[in-house]
This record gives C-alpha cells, sequence and structure tokens, in this order.
C-alpha cells in the first residue's frame, strides 16, 4: 500500500535574500556553506519529520532553497494534517534561525530571513512542479514569525526601548598573544520571559516596526553605561549599523563630556554589510570622528572576499573574521590560505583582526599562527548577564 500524492506535502525552505551571502561572503565560502546548510537541513527534516514517511533527501537546485517531499506513514491511523502544519512550520522556522546563525554568525544570520513552509505537494513530484508549488507560495505567504507581529508586541518593544528594560550581556575578548582578557563585546537581549528575550528576535521584530536606529542607541547606551563597573584597563565593543552611525542623534551623543572622556574603552562595531558607495560616504563621518578618538570595528568580514575598499577607505581598528570561515578551519579549501592573505593586509592597513566564533583549539591556533591578534568565542567564555559579571565581583 502506498500514500496516494494528495496526502503528500513538501516542507521548504527558503532564503529571502540568498544573493546577500554571496555578496559578503564571497563564491569559495558561500559553496562550502551550501554543502553545510543542505547537511544540516536534511538533519533538521529528519528530526522534524520523525513520525513521516520521506520520499527521497532533502533537495536543492541552488543556495537558497531545499525541499522535501513527505507524508503519512502508511498503516498508522489517520490524523489532521491542518493541526500538525502550523506545529511543524513553528518549530522548523525557529530552528532555521538557529542554523542560520551557528553557519553564519549573528550580525548576518540573525538579519537573513527565511521562510520554512509545508504545502501540498502537486500531483508531478518532479523538480519543475515542486519549485512552481513552492513559488506560488511564496507570493502569498507575507512573512515569517508570527508571534513578532501585531499592536501588542509592537507596544511591548516600545516598551522595553523607553523604559530601559532589555538585559546587556558580554563576552570575552583575549588576546591571542597571553591569553589574557583585554575587552568585552557588548550583546543584548529581551526579558527571559519574553518573546524577544533572543537577538534574532529583538532585532528581527525592531526591524518590522521600524524600530531598528531606537533598539541599536538604546543597546549602545546601556552598554556604555556598565563601563564604570568594568575594569578600568578593559574596553568593550558596541554594536550599531552605519544608519546610525551616520546619524545627528549619534554625533550629539558623542559631545557628551561623559562619554568623550570614554571613548578610549569604547570601539564602535559596525554590523551592516555595506556597498562601497555607503563605505565612501561613512570615510567622511569617519574621517570627522577621528580627532575625537573614536575607533572603529567591521562586524563578520568574510575572508578575503569582503571589499577592501572598505577597510581602506574606514580603517577600522579592528577586523572581526566572521565565525563561517573560522567554522571551516581545517578544511583542506585554501580557507587558511585566504585569512592569511586577508590578516596581512588588514595589518598592513594599521589595524588588528579578532577571530570570533572560536569553539576549538586548533581554530585558535591557526589564528594565531596566521597573525590575528584577538579572539572570541565559547572557547574563551560565553556571553554572561552583565549583573553577573560585573556587580558580583566588584561587591
Amino acid at each position: 500500500m502506498t500514500v496516494p500524492n494528495d496526502q503528500r506535502f513538501i516542507l521548504a525552505v527558503q532564503l529571502n535574500q540568498p544573493e546577500r551571502f554571496l555578496e559578503i561572503f564571497g563564491e569559495v565560502i558561500v559553496k562550502l556553506a551550501y554543502a553545510d546548510m543542505t547537511r544540516d537541513i536534511q538533519r533538521l527534516s529528519e528530526i522534524l519529520l520523525q513520525k513521516y514517511q520521506c520520499y527521497g533527501s532533502i533537495t536543492s537546485a541552488y543556495f537558497g532553497r531545499w525541499y522535501r517531499v513527505f507524508g503519512p506513514k502508511v498503516g498508522l491511523m489517520p490524523f489532521d494534517m491542518s493541526e500538525q502544519i502550523p506545529l511543524l512550520q513553528e518549530v522548523g522556522a525557529a530552528r532555521m534561525h538557529e542554523l542560520l546563525i551557528t553557519n553564519f554568525g549573528q550580525a548576518t544570520g540573525s538579519r537573513q530571513d527565511c521562510r520554512l513552509m509545508i504545502l501540498p505537494a502537486p500531483e508531478c513530484l518532479d523538480d519543475k512542479s515542486v519549485n512552481q508549488v513552492i513559488d506560488h507560495a511564496l507570493e502569498l505567504v507575507p512573512d515569517t514569525n508570527p508571534a513578532l507581529h501585531g499592536n501588542e508586541t509592537r507596544e511591548l518593544l516600545q516598551l522595553l526601548i523607553e523604559q530601559d528594560q532589555l538585559q546587556c550581556y558580554f563576552q570575552p575578548i583575549f588576546s591571542l598573544a597571553d591569553q589574557e582578557i583585554v575587552g568585552y563585546e557588548a550583546l543584548s537581549r529581551g526579558p527571559v520571559d519574553s518573546v524577544f528575550y533572543t537577538a534574532d528576535a529583538l532585532f528581527t521584530a525592531a526591524r518590522q516596526f521600524g524600530m531598528t536606529h531606537a533598539l541599536e542607541f538604546a543597546c549602545l547606551k546601556q552598554a556604555i553605561n556598565w563601563l564604570v563597573y568594568i575594569p578600568q584597563h578593559l574596553w568593550i565593543s558596541v554594536n550599531l549599523g552605519p544608519e546610525l552611525f551616520m546619524s545627528y542623534e549619534f554625533q550629539q551623543y558623542l559631545s557628551n563630556p561623559h562619554i568623550k572622556s570614554s571613548l578610549s574603552r569604547i570601539v564602535f562595531e559596525l554590523t551592516e554589510h555595506l556597498p562601497i558607495e555607503s563605505a565612501v560616504k561613512l570615510h567622511t563621518v569617519m574621517r570627522d570622528f577621528r580627532n575625537t578618538g573614536l575607533k572603529l570595528s567591521l562586524d563578520d568580514t568574510g575572508c578575503g572576499f569582503f571589499d577592501m575598499t572598505t577597510v581602506e577607505e574606514l580603517r577600522p581598528a579592528i577586523v572581526k573574521l566572521c565565525i563561517t570561515v573560522i567554522s571551516r578551519i581545517g578544511r583542506k579549501d585554501g580557507v587558511e590560505r585566504e585569512m592569511l592573505e586577508t590578516i596581512r593586509a588588514i595589518t598592513a592597513l594599521g589595524g588588528m583582526t579578532l577571530g570570533e566564533g572560536v569553539e576549538n583549539v586548533q581554530q585558535a591556533e591557526v589564528l594565531k599562527q596566521c597573525g590575528a591578534a584577538l579572539v572570541q568565542g565559547n572557547l574563551f567564555g560565553l556571553p554572561k548577564p552583565a549583573k553577573e559579571l560585573f556587580l558580583t565581583e566588584s561587591a
């Protein structure tokens, strides 16, 4: 006995802007990531569909779209798929966001929207017919996480920002030369019991509600306020997008005498990947800021494939190698060679390189051999609440 086609379904995963990964990381890294994503989505589908009969493995014609055909197992008591589909989509979408962050890092992965859909399979299960079903569904389905929509959710986010209820976490940054903490990266989350607890949910909602600027500024100010509790010899890295960086509001904030006196201990980390035109505009702003002692960092830089013009124009104090590159150390694919060339180019421009997302000793050792100055990741310390790190120690 076989399951008829009208009882078969498609598990489809679609990245909203897959071309952005190519712009950021280049062909070599995306090719590696494509293989990893296909493998990881295969595993995800096996977890989601363990109670179902799957027909074939994950299929993908290009980076950005994956699908798998499944249906109820033969001989089992039938169940209502209309009740199962919302649950599968909700759990699957959450796991996909985690997967993107794992493969591409927080800055890039959390900003990439994706859609995971359960769709009725067409009568003909060839690639063309299945992809037509997915294309049609994409035209009808507007977006991602329903929990992050609605007036109540918007009001909650606004309340968190206005009443300073965001949670500040810090992850240590180590010097590779002496294996000691030199600074911390500031990270933000919502209250533990809220829909905004993860940074992914927090910033995704802010983008949907047009509140990214306000959220970034609130997180930045909160992190800087913690400087008084952090030992004087340590600095902090705080995230902001180019729009906030170039805003009059940010310029006025930097003119505050209290902030001016703290600039030597702050690195402002640009978290968006910029086209050359934006980098040129930022160069003018950065040139004016240099007289104030402001230091800049570029986040999630693709090893050897980012636009060196951006680095040449902005001359950041720190350039972070993305987690996608770091996680591929040890493979025979030329990543180490590209990384060595990149680090040399950054050093020649007067910048330091930071390896992000370091998970094991081999990655740290390769980074050190290639000339990276700084490192952070789970091997060196997980992000912890600011209160736990600094108030407990100073008590």
